[in-house]
């Protein structure tokens, strides 16, 4: 995300520069891959940055990020220190499963990050979703299921 934020305000600062001839868009493109960025990166910048006009004009507040609906989520290192493998399993499971949604994934992540304990398992976890998710019997359903039977291990759950 921080490199696609960085190919926006490249953008940005090639509109405000007065002092350059416009630059047509293959030369930008070219440019930012000879930057080092990669087209999939480019071409998510360019879509959030043509997607802008529509979500201020219908006044959606709900930003979608169709170049995005195929992407896998990664533990960044201080997610993968803080929560245990178990539980690291345990939400890519919920994810995969469409229980939880991208967002809500985000925001339980960080909660779990920053919780005031030195690691954090699926009972921590079932705690942050309850909090996390609004439908009152997903979040209910979520946050009380049994964590494993006699011959699973919770990070096998869903599986």
């Amino acid at each position: 995300m921080q490199r696609v934020l960085g190919i926006i305000e490249k953008l940005i600062a090639e509109v405000l520069d007065t002092d350059n001839e416009a630059i047509s868009g293959p030369e930008l493109v070219a440019m930012l891959v000879a930057e080092g960025y990669d087209s999939d990166e480019i071409e998510q910048a360019l879509a959030l940055v043509f997607s802008l006009p529509d979500i201020i004009q219908t006044g959606s507040e709900e930003v979608r990020y169709p170049v995005w609906g195929n992407s896998m989520r990664v533990f960044t290192a201080e997610e993968r220190v803080k929560l245990d493998l178990e539980a690291q399993g345990y939400l890519l499971g919920l994810v995969g499963a469409n229980l939880l949604d991208h967002v809500e994934l985000e925001n339980v992540l960080g909660e779990a990050v920053a919780l005031q304990v030195s690691e954090v398992g699926i009972p921590e976890l079932q705690w942050i979703v309850g909090r996390v998710v609004d439908d009152d019997v997903r979040s209910f359903l979520l946050s009380t299921a049994p964590l494993s039977s006699s011959d699973k291990k919770a990070s096998n759950w869903w599986n």
